[in-house]
C-alpha cells in the first residue's frame, strides 16, 4: 500500500459510515482525482525511467561483451553467457548462449 492509499484508508476508517466529517462527497472525489492523477503522472515517468534504463543496461552488456568476448546477458541474468562472434562481414554479433537472445 502506498502512502497516498494508506492515508486514503485512514481518512475513510476515522469517519463515521466510511465519509470524512469536514468534506462533501464532491470535495472528496476531487481529491482522490487529483491523486490518482499524479498517481498516474508517477508511473507513466517511472515506466519511461525503466525503459531507459533497460536500453543502457542492454547496451553496456552489448560493449562488454564486444570488448571482453563475454558479459552478462540482461535478459537471463546468467554471468558470462553472453559471447561474441564476428559475421562475414566482420561485424560483431552478440548471442547470449543460455537463453539465445542477440542483442544488435
Amino acid at each position: 500500500m502506498t502512502s497516498n492509499e494508506s492515508e486514503v484508508a485512514d481518512e475513510m476508517d476515522s469517519s463515521e459510515g466510511g465519509r470524512p466529517s469536514d468534506e462533501s462527497d464532491d470535495t472528496q472525489v476531487q481529491r482522490l482525482q487529483s491523486q490518482v492523477e499524479q498517481l498516474r503522472s508517477q508511473l507513466d515517468e517511472t515506466t519511461e525511467r525503466l525503459r531507459q534504463t533497460e536500453r543502457n543496461l542492454r547496451w553496456m552488456a552489448q560493449q562488454q561483451a564486444s570488448e571482453t568476448g563475454k558479459s552478462v546477458c540482461p535478459s537471463c541474468n546468467s554471468g558470462g553467457a553472453l559471447g561474441v562472434e564476428r559475421t562475414a562481414t566482420g561485424k560483431k554479433k552478440v548471442e547470449c548462449t543460455n537463453c539465445g537472445e542477440r542483442l544488435v
